[in-house]
């Protein structure tokens, strides 16, 4: 019984040192846990423990005075901020979703600063990253291809059409649409991505009703409302022609030569509008009046490509070549036999105007293809030769006529001038 004390003594002894550690772990280790956390969750702790611990001698303090201030830290956020709104919309957005899945709280910060300081750019960047942090399945990404697939095709499409002739491609359009082979909004989206000019052109020949289905299937409202206003108005515009050309069509060809014959007051195919809408006699004798062969040459294909592209077939452009050659013999020969008739005394053009006022077998008779006809007498002849005349020549012309043929003609050369 002796030896028990001892024993109990010494493990008094051990339980008190243990207590001791547990006391000293407790107070050291806990305190430096506490501040670790604290250390690497609040970053207002952070930055006040870097600036002391920057202080400590040697290599501790070059290590902590290698991490940022918090002005500097800022500073280098706005850099970023900077850099990706730079960036396009989806460059910016791959950028920021590698930047949340490392940082959240620093995706956040850039966010701020972007939002702060450009809104409206930095609003499809979001929508692009929430887009693409919706988890996929395999049917949507399947669709997605798809859709990405036929957008390419159609783009191709559109630019296939861009190269075709207006009268081709409003013909193709009119086939694929009619048969099937295209469906109103697919043919919505190949418009929509082709040239404004070429599409308004298209859509303006198009039927009324075609082109509207086609307009209300563009992805864009925006756009398929400025094409439908832009059509309107070409439309008004050609009503308009229409109109002018009605009053063209009662005064004489040789008034309109300024007008109707080179590109001033009106473009060319605002010309073509007008000739297409005017009788083929009146649009020849003008035409046969005009000396630039090459505005003709421009006028007359433009009519014909117009007329394929609006009836499907070309009835114009071939009466009114034919018309205008045979005016212009017409205005040649009637210049012929002025020319002539100057060097002869006023009898002899006397007798030469008498033989053709009276000549009732001198009549030349001409059709064309839409129906339309002319015919030129001796009898025209013979008055436009007198009208070419000197007021001189030809009163000394009629005084050698026989008085009821010098009353007639004079009677005639008195009235306004008709068109033939």
């Amino acid at each position: 019984m002796a030896k028990s004390k001892p024993l109990e003594n010494e493990n008094q002894g051990l339980s008190i040192g243990k207590i001791v550690i547990i006391v000293i772990l407790v107070f050291t280790f806990v305190p430096i846990s506490v501040l670790s956390i604290l250390y690497f969750t609040n970053e207002n702790f952070k930055y006040i423990a870097n600036g002391h611990l920057g202080n400590a001698p040697g290599a501790i303090g070059k290590y902590f005075q290698s991490f940022p201030t918090r002005d500097e830290r800022e500073a280098q956020k706005r850099n970023v901020a900077n850099y990706l709104l730079d960036l396009d919309t989806s460059r910016a957005a791959d950028k920021l979703i590698l930047i949340k899945k490392e940082d959240n709280a620093l995706f956040s910060d850039l966010i701020k600063i972007m939002s702060e300081k450009n809104a409206k750019k930095t609003e499809p960047i979001l929508e692009l990253i929430r887009d693409n942090s919706i988890k996929k399945d395999i049917l949507t990404s399947t669709i997605e291809q798809i859709n990405s697939e036929k957008k390419l095709s159609l783009s191709e499409q559109a630019k296939y059409y861009e190269t075709l002739s207006a009268a081709s491609l409003v013909q193709e359009i009119n086939r694929v649409l009619m048969d099937g082979a295209v469906s109103f909004r697919d043919m919505g989206l190949i418009i929509e991505q082709m040239n404004e000019k070429i599409a308004v052109s298209v859509l303006n020949n198009l039927d009324e009703e075609m082109a509207l289905k086609i307009l209300s299937n563009f992805d864009s409202l925006e756009k398929g409302k400025k094409l439908q206003e832009i059509v309107a108005q070409m439309k008004d515009k050609e009503r308009s022609l229409v109109s002018s050309a009605q009053i063209y069509n009662t005064e004489l060809p040789e008034k309109l030569i300024n007008d109707l014959g080179q590109v001033k007051k009106y473009k060319l195919e605002e010309l073509s509008v007008l000739y297409r809408n005017m009788s083929i006699l009146q649009g020849a004798q003008i035409l046969s009046r005009v000396e630039d062969k090459d505005f003709k040459l421009n006028l007359l294909n433009k009519i014909k490509e117009d007329e394929i592209v609006r009836e499907g077939n070309d009835l114009v452009t071939s009466d009114l070549i034919k018309a205008t050659k045979m005016f212009e013999e017409y205005n040649r020969k009637i210049s012929d036999l002025v020319n002539v008739y100057k060097k002869m005394e006023p009898q002899q053009i006397a007798d030469l105007i008498s033989k053709l006022y009276k000549n009732n077998n001198g009549v030349s008779k001409y059709s064309f293809e839409n129906g339309e006809s002319f015919n030129i007498t001796d009898k025209d002849l013979a008055i436009e030769v007198l009208r070419k005349l000197s007021e001189k020549v030809t009163a000394q012309v009629l005084a050698g006529l026989d008085a009821d043929l010098a009353s007639e003609i004079s009677k005639s050369l008195a009235l306004p001038k008709e068109k033939i």
